[in-house]
């Protein structure tokens, strides 16, 4: 009994498939998140330059747009991994 190793690890083992599942759904489940934070760090943002400089409606807007093009520029990067991943896995 000495000598012998057992690896407890074996028996609730992780196949590859699952561990990619969880692994995209886990990257899937955040870019809302990452869409919705951008376009209000970006609002904010452009808030604070507003009330600072006595700009109002301007910066907010003009931030609000650059929150907007980055948050949708993260989902596009995010499903063009995919869709990459997707026809790598189909080639096999």
């Amino acid at each position: 009994m000495l000598g012998t190793s057992v690896n407890i690890y074996t028996k609730w083992a992780m196949k590859n498939e699952d561990k990619k599942y969880y692994r995209l759904l886990a990257e899937a489940s955040t870019i809302g998140l990452q869409v919705a934070l951008s376009i209000f760090i970006g609002l904010g943002f452009g808030i604070w330059l507003d009330r600072r400089f006595d700009t109002f409606p301007k910066l907010a807007f003009v931030f609000l747009i650059f929150g907007i093009i980055a948050g949708f520029l993260n989902y596009y990067r995010f499903a063009a991994k995919q869709q990459k991943e997707d026809s790598k896995g189909s080639d096999k």
